[in-house]
């Protein structure tokens, strides 16, 4: 105890160490002390003596029962990990982190593209994030959602913020079970540096819009077209309007040429929906989220609007639809498998 105590004593403010030591006493026995040293390098932990019995689970299922170990008498070194988002976001390479804690994102939609996206912002170390969704896990959702079976009946939202509050202890997920227009009637966008759109709702578009006139905050708008044969992030700054006039510019910015019977009825229900798959999926997950951390992360020289498309080659489009018909600007990629092409906005 004589180092420890002396490197406390000459690394803490004299309240502080004070503070430290009345746990030493009697009535500050029912606290466990830690110190850890911690540099650049290499980390070391104790546990001190003098603190509360310890109390742990011994054996398993029926015979599993609780056992009480005293007090220490001596120091007990600890092993240590770092799970700070400097380290689990990218091992200390990213300086971009640390500003991405401060942020806070508001993310509309927690359905096929937006549960990933979330859990991807939470793995990228963003530090905030309101995710708004009014909808209830189904089992025709399992297939190409970030929630399982074991969440089906349950709120999207709430869902979805408990399992990456969870996995991510850096990034809190607040949640909004509720619509958007909920949402806005009841909150601003005065506290939030950026909103993500990926709902695929044009009446969602038009509140946002209305919403970033009174605070002005940059916008991306990300959507994936039937069997994700193209996905698309329109990246806006604050002063970039999405509506052109009255028109909502998102069907002229699609790749495809789509037929009205390609989005298909639900049976037994009048729910409709796209047909694809988690795996097509993932490409646009990759999309929109990179495009989504490059926007955060413009602190200094703001974005330019701008849509970037990832669209897949005729063979694909065949294999799905035969005769599909690429719009003039998204032709070049129907000779790969897959191409992404970036372009101005409006």
């Amino acid at each position: 105890m004589g180092d420890l105590e002396r490197i406390l004593k000459g690394r803490l403010l004299p309240a502080d160490y004070s503070k430290f030591q009345i746990h030493r006493s009697r009535r500050g026995r029912d606290i466990h002390r830690v110190v850890l040293l911690r540099n650049t390098e290499i980390a070391f932990a104790y546990l001190l003596p003098g603190g509360p019995p310890t109390v742990r689970d011994i054996g398993k299922g029926k015979g599993k029962r609780k056992k009480s170990f005293p007090s220490l008498s001596k120091v007990l070194p600890l092993s240590t990990s770092r799970l700070d988002p400097n380290w689990t976001a990218g091992r200390d390479q990213h300086p971009e982190v640390d500003r991405r804690q401060a942020k806070h994102v508001l993310v509309l939609g927690a359905g096929a593209l937006g549960s990933p996206i979330v859990d991807h912002l939470a793995k990228a170390g963003v530090g905030r994030i309101s995710l708004v969704d009014a909808d209830t896990m189904s089992p025709a959702n399992v297939g190409r959602h970030l929630l399982g079976a074991e969440s089906i009946g349950e709120s999207k939202a709430c869902a979805v913020a408990k399992r990456v509050n969870l996995a991510f202890p850096s990034t809190e997920v607040a949640p909004y079970f509720k619509n958007t227009a909920a949402w806005l009637k009841d909150n601003s966008l005065a506290e939030v540096h950026a909103v993500l759109d990926l709902t695929g709702e044009p009446d969602v578009r038009v509140q946002i819009e209305n919403a970033r006139q009174k605070h002005p905050c940059p916008l991306l708008v990300g959507w994936m077209e039937p069997y994700v044969a193209a996905a698309h992030a329109c990246s806006l700054p604050s002063g970039q309007l999405w509506l052109q006039g009255a028109i909502d510019p998102l069907y002229s910015l699609q790749a495809v040429v789509w037929p009205d019977e390609v989005i298909q009825q639900e049976p037994g229900c009048s729910s409709r929906f796209q047909s694809y798959t988690a795996a097509a999926a993932e490409y646009a997950v990759a999309l929109v989220a990179e495009c989504a951390l490059e926007m955060i992360d413009a602190a200094v020289e703001p974005i330019l609007p701008r849509v970037r498309s990832w669209v897949r080659g005729q063979l694909y489009l065949d294999k799905h639809w035969p005769g599909l018909k690429y719009n003039e600007w998204a032709s070049v990629a129907s000779e790969f498998e897959g191409l992404t092409l970036t372009r101005s906005f409006p």
